[in-house]
């Protein structure tokens, strides 16, 4: 049973509870064996087809499902156990890696599959996301909700720092099939973590469940009352969509660019995850921000992102990923503190899936735009109208909460009914956070 701690201080501090350590120490297991995953499968699927719309496709199809049945999903995640959840979703993770294994290492991978394949994993992942957010807070209680938050995405990116390097290495070494099935028995780890702990009840226990009908909008609802939070989403979902496609823009930039070949493209993602794991550590030792700091930081993201474009060499080129991944990656941090802090429990499921939405909706959107932009006129101006969409992001909802709000940079006050004004920007993996997928678990 977990235990609430009453001096939740220090970065580390939910690892003092023994479940939420179990559940956080495998999921890094599987996080690593799910980002080499994601790397194999971009890198697979542009030397099958040569293609930035194909690229841009398989990602997309990831996120369909979010779009599609996200938020009736997050009702699942308010009705049923979700360490149970949990246990069925992270099977077929396991499942889709070992199809993708198996096709690869046969010689038998057509497009089409790989294709249907990307959105099974996309509908498996529109249930787990709201379950396994939902999930923390039955292991440290909500005095370490912020903590632990912190800690899920530095897991998240510390596995894109392990991850990517070494499928870099074993592409070329093994091949991608044996990556793919590396990839099948990280899970292992991750369900006998999951049966091995023991969450506390419940705050909704005794609650009846939300009925199917009219449930999943109850936490867009909740979402749409908060002007500021209405603003931050706003960004968010934007660079989401848009400025976040680093599956397609680095694989591009890596094959056509710069021609560094499947190695160098584990360095791109190494030096960005650098980034991210930086921002991740410092956002959750800070204290919560503002909108302002949402504002400011998806700007300087977009700043980052338009140079990183512009650069005509790859060292150059690395040195730009780690300002941007740091600046992204903060508030992502941010962000999911406040949302999982700020919930009640009967409504987390339902609002944490209005926020995978968000996060991950619009990537069946982006990632088939920024691919054709980078396919027919260049990476580096896919990359780049990316960056564009986040600073325009930024500048509009900046001047639409100057005119809306009384002090929409304000700090948040304390009480959930009150405006929201801590944020955070997932992820996903969506990393999906606004994240770029990583093919399986992602403890964001």
């Amino acid at each position: 049973m977990a235990v609430n701690s009453t001096s939740p201080t220090g970065v580390f501090a939910a690892l003092r509870v023994r479940d939420y350590r179990i559940y956080w120490s495998t999921g890094l297991v599987s996080n690593v064996g799910s980002a080499m995953q994601g790397v194999a499968l971009d890198w697979f699927v542009l030397t099958l087809t040569h293609s930035g719309t194909a690229l841009g496709w398989v990602v997309g199809l990831q996120f369909a499902p979010v779009l599609l049945f996200g938020l009736w999903c997050g009702v699942i995640a308010d009705r049923y156990d979700r360490r149970t959840l949990l246990l069925w979703t992270q099977t077929l993770y396991a499942v889709q890696a070992l199809l993708l294994a198996v096709m690869v290492l046969s010689g038998h991978a057509p497009l089409w599959l790989l294709y249907v394949l990307s959105f099974a994993l996309g509908c498996v992942f529109t249930v787990e996301n709201p379950a396994r957010l939902s999930f923390v807070t039955e292991l440290v209680g909500r005095a370490l909700i912020p903590k632990a938050a912190g800690l899920n995405i530095l897991s998240l990116n510390a596995a894109r720092l392990i991850g990517p390097a070494i499928a870099g290495l074993l592409i070329g070494a093994i091949g991608t099939g044996w990556v793919f099935a590396l990839n099948a028995v990280s899970f292992t780890v991750v369900l006998a973590g999951l049966l091995s702990i023991r969450p506390r009840a419940r705050e909704t226990a005794s609650v009846s469940r939300p009925p199917w009908t009219g449930a999943g909008a109850e936490g867009l609802r909740y979402v749409a009352a908060r002007p500021e939070l209405v603003g931050v989403f706003t960004i968010f979902g934007l660079v989401a969509t848009f400025a976040v496609n680093f599956p397609t823009t680095l694989t591009l930039f890596a094959g056509r660019v710069f021609d560094v070949g499947s190695r160098g493209l584990g360095i791109m993602n190494t030096a960005l995850a650098i980034g991210t794991v930086a921002g991740t550590i410092a956002a959750t030792r800070g204290v919560s921000p503002l909108v302002r700091t949402v504002v400011v930081g998806a700007l300087l993201f977009g700043g980052f992102e338009a140079l990183a474009a512009a650069m005509p060499t790859y060292p150059a080129f690395l040195a730009l990923l780690l300002p941007a991944g740091f600046t992204l990656m903060t508030l992502n941090t941010a962000v999911s503190a406040f949302v999982q802090s700020e919930v009640s429990d009967a409504m987390r499921g339902r609002v944490m899936a209005v926020y995978t939405v968000i996060s991950m909706g619009g990537s069946p959107v982006g990632a088939p735009v920024i691919g054709w932009i980078s396919q027919h006129t260049g990476a580096r101006w896919g990359l780049a109208t990316g960056a564009a969409t986040a600073v325009l992001a930024a500048a509009g909802v900046a001047l639409w909460l100057a005119r809306t709000s009384p002090s929409p940079l304000a700090p948040a006050a304390p009480p959930i009914s009150r405006s929201v004004t801590t944020v955070r920007l997932t992820s996903p993996e969506h990393t999906p956070a606004c994240e770029p997928h990583t093919g399986g678990t992602r403890h964001d």
